[in-house]
């Protein structure tokens, strides 16, 4: 709120209403229900001032009034709040394989949500399904297209967030494709909002999840591919080109190590993605154990090895106690680089157990400076919803709360 009270010093009259409409609108967003008056002191307006632009966004259907506050001596205020209805946003998280897409209101509610399963190698097909499920999801919501306002979108991969860019992702197989333009042409020219998948999980925890209130941090995202979202002094770290936190990517066993989809050999995702370790546990379990739990070896997931007895298997601990060492060894290195408060673990290996999670700990304790990691949380993700698509969310709102008026006017409800 600050940054925007200070963003650059207002030209003439006009400049000077657009800061204030903004500026009151994000109050009424972040600290809502409040008064006008509180609006006024938080802002610095004065009162007038402020009355005249909540009385205009009454009117347009953007905030509403919500009964009575507590008085502090006179009449009891009147109390605002941001119609949640008065716009939409649209949510989508890309995987290998897969794709979330979600509706949501001004408050963060999901209204409606769809987990596919398409082939994501090609873009164009990328597009189309996200197109035909914003529109299948809008339709059973009974909302109109044009009262979506806004679209974020986590993807994996080297993302050029400024022009929307998905620069290179070895998991999708995609290079220098222009997502944000080419979705926002299909979903009726709405805005669209590419980011790193592990950056937007980052911010989803730290919006909704165990990173509240925790300034600096680190979302290891161990999935198919493996990425680390860092948020710095509240903030994401992308560095000169937005490409930080690709340790996927560092060499892990750079002589004689398998060869990755980046094309380099030992990088840590080709060791420690889940697509590797479920190799492993194909390559290293036998037929007979597998017949033995009901379980097929050529369709096990590692929620299969997490809930079956797979987990108490010699291999399977093995497997898992040489990777959580790997783990822990780059978070030693990442909290030794950038000294967060907390790590946190997601993607599906976060969930392999307790027995993933204290070899990961150890490891990490063991390899960086007491001093450092001592301070250090590392913790598994607890969030219910998916961190990424609530981070892609975020970024959209943000987005959308930042220009002076919104493109796709709408009424509300």
């Amino acid at each position: 709120m600050e940054s925007m009270r200070h963003a650059k010093p207002a030209s003439n009259s006009r400049d000077v209403k657009v800061l204030n409409r903004l500026l009151v609108r994000n109050t009424i967003r972040k600290l809502g229900p409040i008064a006008r008056h509180e609006v006024a002191k938080v802002t610095g307006l004065t009162p007038p001032t402020v009355t005249v632009i909540v009385n205009e966004m009454i009117r347009s259907g953007i905030v509403k009034e919500v009964g009575r506050g507590i008085s502090t001596g006179g009449r009891r205020p009147v109390m605002l709040e941001l119609n949640p209805c008065a716009g939409f946003i649209l949510a989508v998280r890309i995987q290998h394989g897969e794709i979330v897409t979600a509706i949501l209101d001004l408050a963060g509610t999901i209204l409606e949500t769809q987990r596919l399963e398409p082939d994501t190698s090609a873009p164009g097909n990328v597009v189309n399904v996200i197109g035909t499920s914003f529109d299948n999801m809008t339709e059973r919501l009974g909302i109109k297209n044009d009262q979506v306002l806004w679209c974020g979108v986590a993807s994996p991969g080297l993302i050029d967030s400024h022009r929307g860019i998905v620069a290179r992702s070895s998991n999708l197989a995609w290079q220098n494709v222009a997502l944000g333009e080419a979705l926002s042409g299909r979903l009726g020219r709405i805005p669209v909002h590419v980011e790193n998948i592990s950056n937007a999980a980052a911010l989803g925890e730290k919006m909704y999840g165990v990173a509240q209130g925790c300034a600096n941090l680190i979302y290891l995202n161990l999935s198919v591919g493996i990425g680390a979202g860092i948020i710095i002094d509240n903030q994401i770290y992308g560095g000169a080109h937005g490409y930080a936190g690709e340790v996927g990517h560092v060499a892990v066993y750079p002589e004689n190590g398998p060869i990755c989809a980046c094309g380099q050999r030992g990088c840590f995702e080709v060791v420690c993605g889940v697509r590797a370790v479920l190799a492993r546990v194909k390559s290293e379990v036998s037929d007979e154990t597998f017949t033995a739990l009901g379980l097929s070896k050529e369709r096990v997931t590692v929620d299969d090895i997490v809930r079956s007895g797979l987990a108490n298997t010699p291999e399977v601990q093995r497997i898992l106690h040489e990777t959580g060492k790997t783990v822990g060894l780059a978070i030693a290195n990442l909290v030794s680089l950038f000294n967060t408060e907390m790590v946190i673990l997601g993607g599906e290996l976060s969930r392999a157990g307790d027995f993933f999670l204290d070899a990961v700990n150890r490891e990490a304790r063991e390899r960086a400076l007491r001093e450092i990691i001592q301070a250090v949380k590392i913790v598994r993700s607890t969030m219910a919803t998916d961190p990424a698509l609530m981070g892609a969310y975020s970024l959209a709102i943000e987005d959308l709360f930042s220009v002076e008026e919104w493109r796709r006017p709408c009424n509300g409800t």
